[in-house]
Formats: structure tokens, C-alpha cells, sequence
């Protein structure tokens, strides 16, 4: 097993002594993590939170009540703390988002709320043993690790973690070590330990009274047999899911090797988590109707936005073009979609030469959008134009247009080059 020291260089520790028997891990006490899911997901229903105007998150009253109820809760006695302190919280928060079990929609007074889609209820049918197994692969393949982690958390520093945990014993006890490039997970990267303590890993031992983020609030960490079988799974069969961009950089640089297999599935290895062939299902993919007319509304301000229609076949290379036609711009730039906002992974022009998804070949259904869902279309990346994107209706109905067409308008258009943007506002 590989472990990065702090100046980069490697050297090899033990291979990891335990073996996963019959090719499953066996069951562990899971249901922390799956009640307080079910909490949070009975929360947002009930309670029908607003989100926060600017970070469009849980407000702090919310996070506060929803936190009381948790088992994996934070220890506070006000709601005086935002959403990203609440670890188990947030995680929860961006584990809805990333697998689509919610969408962030605006209501009917243009307030921002979490919105249930049809994959909820597909989550709602699975067993225990499949809701876990679900979470966890979400967890590993879709959490933005490198936005929600700053990029002095590079990856060996989570790797080598888990390989500590893969390495030990019941009943041993992780703790920091001021010479392994891991050290920085015990302060400023410390909610990934609150992560495998909500996932089931294992329990964390707190240091008490840290000021700033930057001192350190894990004092040890200790491993159940679950999440040191569990780590073994994700350091081995499921390292090349792991959602980071360098992760081939960390299988070639190292030498580490991965016996792949271009049929599998991510989940043909998650659901081998538990022993006894219980995790037979999981989240089936959106019912929704792929084909039809759909009507985007882009917007600069809430008093210059123009709606369009496209059919269900036409790119995101079209939808472009047409909003260049609509606010009468030169198209003369580079340009990306970013879903969510998300501005590090996104549909990108061909001209950008980004690994990913291509506008001009990605069609409007081929991403499983759904009415309500917002993107954010960045033109230009000197200027930075953005503009907001709603999916406004899906006319499953209506005939589909042959060209994309601008069905509304409102606001004058602002010049291209006018150098600001209050000059529209």
C-alpha cells in the first residue's frame, strides 16, 4: 500500500492484511447513516425550506432544527452556525443534488427551494442494504470533492487516509502524523472525517475549542471493521469511480494497478458492499419524457430575459446560438453550460478543447433535465457573461420545432462590449 509523505515522495507501507471474504464486505450497524437520510429527506418535505438568496443553501433556523433531530449531529445551542459547518448536513444537501433525488427550483414566488423528482421514490422503494450502497457510490462518484476541498487538499492526502484505515485493525486508532501529507485532513480537510463518520466508518474523537479553520479539530479517528473493509473496496475496485480529475494521475505516477473490466458498472462493484447478495436494486434512472418541446427562459436581470423553445434534439451548441440571437451578440467567443452553476465541470464548446461532454453533438434530453432546473451559460471567458438558464416547461405535446425559435422577450438587449454590467441593470 502506497502513502505519500508531505514532500511528495512515497514509500510502500505493508500490503493491507485483511481480505474481503466472498467478494462482499459484511454488515455493519448502517442505520445512523440511512435514519438521518430519511430525517433530512422528511425535513425538506414538511418543512419546505427556502433556500438562502446568495449561497442557496439551508438558512441557519433550518439547519439548527434539522440538526436536533440528526443522530450524527453537531453539538450546538443556537442556530448561529451556516450550512457548511453542519457536516453531516451538507453532505446530505449535496448527495440530494448530485444524485438527482432533488433539484434546486424556483416556487411560485420566485423563491429557491429544493423540488423532489420521480428517482426520490425510486430511492424510497430500495432496501436498507441498496439505500447505503446508493449513498455511498453518490458519495465517491459524484461529490464535487475538488470544490468542496480547496486544492491545497490534493489527492494523496485523502488517499493516504483511507489507505490508514485499509491498513488497520479493530480497534486502532488513527491519528495525525506532522511528517504525512495527510496532516492537513485534521484541520482544514476535517470534514471528510465527519464524512466516513456519517457513512459508518467509524467514530471521531474531537479537539474542543479551535478558533479558526485552520487549527485542528480531529484528535484521532477509529475505524470499525466496516469502514476498514469498506476502504479496502474503494482503494481497489472502486478507485477508478473516485470522482477527481487526478485519480489517473495517482494510478499512473504510482504505479498503482487497476483490473478494469469495460462491461462493469459502478454499481456492479458497490453492490457487492455487503454479504448475502441483499443489494439487488437502485435508483433507476428518470421516467421523464425525453422527446418534445422544451421552453429555456434566459436571463441577465429579472428585466432582461428572453424565453426559447428548442426541440428535445437539438444541442447545446444550438441553444447557444440562439441565445447570441436573442440578445443580439456577435458570437465571437468561447462558451460553456454549466448545470447547477457549477462552474468547473460543464458542456463546453468544441473550441475549448475540454474532456467532457461537447455542445455542439450533447442534445437538449440527453442530460435528463428536468422543469424547474437552472443552468448557467458563460460566454466569453475573458468578459465572463453569464447568463441565468431555466428550464421552463417540457411540452411533451406540442410539435417540435425545426429551428430553435424566441418565443417572448423582455428588456433591452445590452451592447456586447459596453464594459459593465450596470449599464443594463
Amino acid at each position: 500500500m502506497f502513502f505519500f509523505r508531505k514532500d511528495g515522495s512515497c514509500e510502500i507501507e505493508a500490503q493491507i492484511n485483511i481480505k474481503i471474504e466472498d467478494g462482499s464486505i459484511r454488515m455493519s450497524n448502517i442505520n445512523s447513516t440511512i435514519n438521518d437520510f430519511e430525517k433530512f429527506i422528511e425535513f425538506i418535505e414538511n418543512e419546505k425550506p427556502i433556500l438562502s438568496a446568495t449561497q442557496e443553501v439551508l438558512g441557519r433556523k433550518d439547519c439548527y432544527n434539522l440538526n436536533m433531530i440528526l443522530e450524527n449531529k453537531k453539538d450546538v445551542i443556537n442556530p448561529s452556525y451556516n450550512q457548511d459547518k453542519y457536516f453531516a448536513i451538507d453532505l446530505m444537501f449535496s448527495l440530494v443534488l448530485a444524485s438527482k433525488l432533488y433539484i434546486k427550483a424556483n416556487d411560485e414566488k420566485g423563491k429557491v427551494r429544493l423540488f423532489k423528482t420521480d428517482k426520490l421514490e425510486s430511492f424510497q422503494s430500495l432496501n436498507e442494504d441498496e439505500k447505503y450502497a446508493f449513498l455511498l457510490q453518490t458519495y465517491w462518484t459524484k461529490y464535487d470533492f475538488e470544490i468542496k476541498f480547496d486544492r491545497t487538499h490534493n489527492i494523496a492526502a485523502f488517499y493516504n487516509i483511507l489507505a490508514e484505515i485499509a491498513s488497520a485493525k479493530q480497534g486502532d486508532i488513527i491519528v495525525k502524523d506532522e511528517m504525512d501529507i495527510s496532516n492537513v485532513m485534521y484541520s482544514t480537510g476535517a470534514a471528510f472525517f465527519h464524512h466516513l463518520k456519517f457513512l459508518s466508518f467509524g467514530e471521531i474523537e474531537l479537539i474542543n475549542g479551535s478558533k479558526t479553520r485552520y487549527e485542528d479539530t480531529i484528535k484521532s479517528f477509529s475505524p470499525n471493521e466496516f469502514g476498514i473493509k469498506t476502504s479496502i473496496l474503494l482503494l481497489t475496485k472502486a478507485i477508478q469511480y473516485w470522482n477527481r480529475e487526478d485519480v489517473p494521475v495517482l494510478l499512473e505516477y504510482y504505479n498503482l494497478k487497476v483490473t478494469t473490466n469495460k462491461n462493469e458498472k459502478a454499481f456492479d462493484v458497490f453492490k457487492t458492499i455487503f454479504k448475502g447478495n441483499t443489494v439487488k436494486n437502485t435508483v433507476e434512472e428518470s421516467k421523464i419524457n425525453k422527446g418534445g418541446t422544451y421552453t429555456f427562459k434566459v436571463s441577465l436581470s429579472k428585466t432582461v430575459w428572453r424565453k426559447i423553445n428548442l426541440a428535445y434534439k437539438h444541442t447545446f451548441g444550438d441553444l447557444h446560438n440562439a441565445i447570441q440571437e436573442a440578445f443580439e451578440f456577435d458570437n465571437d467567443h468561447l462558451y460553456a453550460f454549466f448545470i447547477g452553476g457549477n462552474r468547473r465541470k460543464g458542456v463546453y464548446c468544441k473550441y475549448a478543447e475540454y474532456e467532457g461532454p461537447i455542445a455542439e453533438i450533447t442534445t437538449i434530453a440527453s442530460l435528463n433535465l428536468y422543469k424547474g432546473e437552472r443552468l448557467l451559460y458563460l460566454f466569453d471567458f475573458g468578459d465572463e457573461w453569464e447568463f441565468n438558464v431555466e428550464l421552463a416547461e417540457i411540452n411533451e405535446e406540442a410539435p417540435v420545432p425545426l429551428k430553435p425559435m424566441i418565443i417572448e422577450s423582455k428588456g433591452k438587449s445590452p451592447h456586447q462590449y459596453s464594459g459593465g454590467w450596470g449599464l443594463y441593470e
